[in-house]
């Protein structure tokens, strides 16, 4: 006869060979945090810089606050007609950061690393 057909499906015996082993407590390793759950992977950061900060003193702030690096000010993406804007604020969530570039026409948008830029357009259509 097979092992596994001494015992039907719903009893199974297992003896414990440590009756004690039951009675074992996790405090000392609840107290020293082994047993806890992990810190999260990431954190979001997001630094949102005042009017008279965008630009320059904006991209100082991302970089000593937030460790995230972006250029003071960039070119409409999709519009050659507007003066390039100025950087208002940045964000990262985990490893992924996007700067915000504010335009005089009124127009938002968003740069995140190679992905396609997103604008919020005040200033008109694209």
């Amino acid at each position: 006869m097979h092992p596994s057909e001494t015992f039907p499906d719903t009893e199974i015996d297992t003896p414990t060979s440590n009756p004690e082993a039951d009675n074992i407590t996790l405090d000392d390793e609840t107290k020293n945090g082994s047993m806890t759950e992990p810190e999260s992977i990431g954190s979001v950061k997001i630094i949102r810089c005042k009017k008279r900060e965008y630009g320059a003193d904006c991209m100082g702030r991302c970089a000593e606050e937030a460790g995230i690096s972006c250029q003071g000010g960039r070119r409409h993406p999709y519009k050659d007609n507007v003066k390039p804007g100025l950087l208002g604020q940045c964000r990262s969530v985990g490893v992924i950061s996007s700067c915000w570039y504010y335009y005089k026409n009124g127009d938002v948008c968003r740069f995140v690393g190679g992905a396609p830029v997103l604008c919020r357009y005040e200033g008109g259509n694209p």
